[in-house]
């Protein structure tokens, strides 16, 4: 769907590998624009409900969407999306052995032709399947370097970030397992504040099952990592539906995530 240079690309919700996008891009000449609902940078559970800015002919979005319009319009529209998070996007259901191919970091830079450096694979291979990168199931991404990475970007939160990790692995040993969709889990929903940051690094760190709950004014979004083909198969076609009115639904059984946003607030169903 790619084809000639964009007139500007629309980035979605911050995250690492959006912050690294927007450099790569804004080095290499190109406007870029943030998706926005109101006045207000979308973030990663609204990007594909965006107000503005407008969609234009030649635009490539990025991990986001203008709302009330389909990929099918958007495309029709000639306007380029890249993405990895739902089913249709270039980068969907692509194993971790693809995940340079698969993530939108990757789907950029083959693009625009900017090579291919080390620190973009572990960016590109931390966000496309971050459990197979921490267990060496990625192509030039090796466990002893990606640690040392991924914890380098964690010394600005804490002094030795390895040791805090273990720590809060501790912390969720204790709290306990719980029985959702049909195997235990461990909910880390309580883990609050700057801790929250370490979650997705600690789950696939240490390999654990999780299932994290979050509220906001009026939805919730709850995500859950780690999990079988099967069971996140069954999270996005039928768990994710009886939680209530479901504003999105996304994951992918090969990255072993899902998440789904719902209206409302959150109730228990154990």
């Amino acid at each position: 769907m790619l084809g000639g240079d964009p007139l500007r690309f629309v980035l979605g919700g911050l995250d690492t590998e959006m912050r690294e996008i927007e450099t790569l891009l804004l080095n290499s000449g190109y406007l870029v624009e943030y998706a926005k609902i109101g006045q207000m940078r979308v973030n990663r559970s609204e990007a594909y409900e965006a107000t503005s800015p407008i969609p234009m002919p030649t635009d490539v979005w990025v991990e986001c969407r203008p709302v009330n319009y389909s990929k099918s319009e958007l495309y029709s529209l000639g306007i380029d999306l890249i993405d990895h998070h739902q089913e249709g996007d270039v980068g969907y259901d692509m194993p971790p052995k693809q995940y340079w191919e698969a993530s939108s970091l990757g789907q950029i830079c083959n693009r625009l032709g900017i090579e291919r450096t080390q620190r973009l694979n572990y960016i590109a291979a931390a966000d496309h399947c971050l459990l197979s990168a921490y267990h060496e199931q990625c192509p030039e991404v090796d466990r002893e370097g990606f640690l040392a990475f991924r914890m380098e970007f964690f010394n600005q939160f804490h002094e030795n970030p390895i040791e805090y990790l273990k720590e809060l692995h501790k912390r969720v040993l204790s709290y306990g397992q719980i029985t959702m969709l049909g195997t235990k889990v461990y909910d880390v929903s309580s883990i609050q504040g700057r801790d929250r940051k370490w979650l997705s690094d600690l789950a696939c760190c240490y390999g654990i099952k999780t299932v994290s709950i979050s509220q906001k004014t009026n939805r919730f979004k709850m995500f859950v990592s780690n999990l079988s083909v099967k069971e996140i198969d069954r999270f996005c076609n039928e768990y994710a539906s009886s939680l209530g009115n479901v504003i999105n639904v996304y994951g992918d059984p090969k990255r072993q995530f899902a998440a789904a946003v719902v209206e409302g607030s959150y109730v228990r169903k154990d």
